[in-house]
């Protein structure tokens, strides 16, 4: 997906997605998948950024393993759905402090997290919104 034109990250979230949908009454499973994914993040990234250098765009699996945080505690319908990937891109996108901070660990634990604290801010805030509007 990393090869994809455009946006290939906000592609990418498509794995977390479908991970989510079918994983998700299996908690244990999914958290299991979920470190599985984190730590493969970090080894695969470290290696691919000896070749292509810091934080490539063809390397996504930063944003689908660190997805899968916030999605965890995101209701099972459209909306609560909708709002979670939409705040992850956002806090991914735009690095609000101290992301951007992280960003800047060399090798695959700074790509790695980078994305995993966007996935903090979106799992505080979804689980607050979720909760305040019932939605």
């Amino acid at each position: 997906m990393g090869y994809l034109p455009g946006a290939p990250a906000t592609f990418a979230c498509s794995i977390s997605i479908i991970i989510w949908y079918l994983l998700s009454p299996y908690k244990i499973t999914y958290s299991i998948v979920g470190f599985i994914l984190f730590f493969a993040g970090v080894f695969i990234s470290q290696s691919l950024t000896k070749d292509w250098g810091k934080d490539p765009r063809q390397i996504v699996i930063d944003e689908y393993a660190t997805l899968l945080l916030p999605l965890y505690f995101t209701p099972k319908r459209i909306i609560p759905l909708v709002v979670t990937f939409l705040l992850f891109r956002f806090f991914d996108i735009v690095k609000p402090p101290p992301i951007r901070k992280l960003e800047a660990i060399p090798g695959g634990w700074g790509i790695m997290l980078d994305d995993l604290a966007a996935a903090i801010y979106t799992a505080v805030l979804i689980i607050l919104i979720t909760q305040v509007f019932n939605i």
